[in-house]
């Protein structure tokens, strides 16, 4: 399934939800990184879309979930991390492709007026595929026309 070197996803967007998680903290989460003392707070949208190319996997149900990038890590040897795209099908009701990207914190507001307005098209190129899941190395949103289907 997700196996190949590299390959190239093409995402119609359907419909998109806000969220924010809060919940109670470890008491192994650093202090530092607790909200308000004792929460985990973590803003998220959800994207439900639909996989238009590569053509073996094109009208499967995908969920896409942006995620804030506090900060960028980069490593000599491997694709900077920005997100994942695996196969979660048989692993939940109603389960198929799932990806997480990450947007730069001080783009996350123009990203979501955008989502909300223009996007209706997302790009995405995996690599390092394992049959379950790959590495994003890049993606990008467009209000770009959808291929013909």
């Amino acid at each position: 399934m997700l196996t190949e070197a590299r390959e190239e996803f093409v995402v119609e967007l359907r419909g998109c939800n806000g969220g924010l998680s809060l919940m109670p903290s470890s008491p192994y989460t650093p202090r530092r990184h607790r909200f308000q003392g004792g929460l985990n707070y973590s803003p998220m949208i959800e994207i439900e879309g639909r996989v238009l190319a590569p053509q073996s996997l094109g009208g499967r149900r995908i969920r896409v979930w942006l995620s804030q990038l506090k900060s960028w890590h980069f490593a000599k040897h491997r694709h900077p991390f920005i997100g994942y795209i695996c196969d979660r099908t048989g692993e939940l009701p109603g389960g198929g492709l799932e990806t997480m990207l990450y947007i730069p914190e001080d783009a996350w507001l123009p990203a979501i007026g955008c989502l909300a307005a223009t996007w209706r098209r997302l790009d995405i190129t995996g690599a390092e595929g394992n049959g379950r899941d790959m590495a994003i190395v890049d993606f990008s949103f467009s209000s770009n026309a959808l291929p013909a289907t």
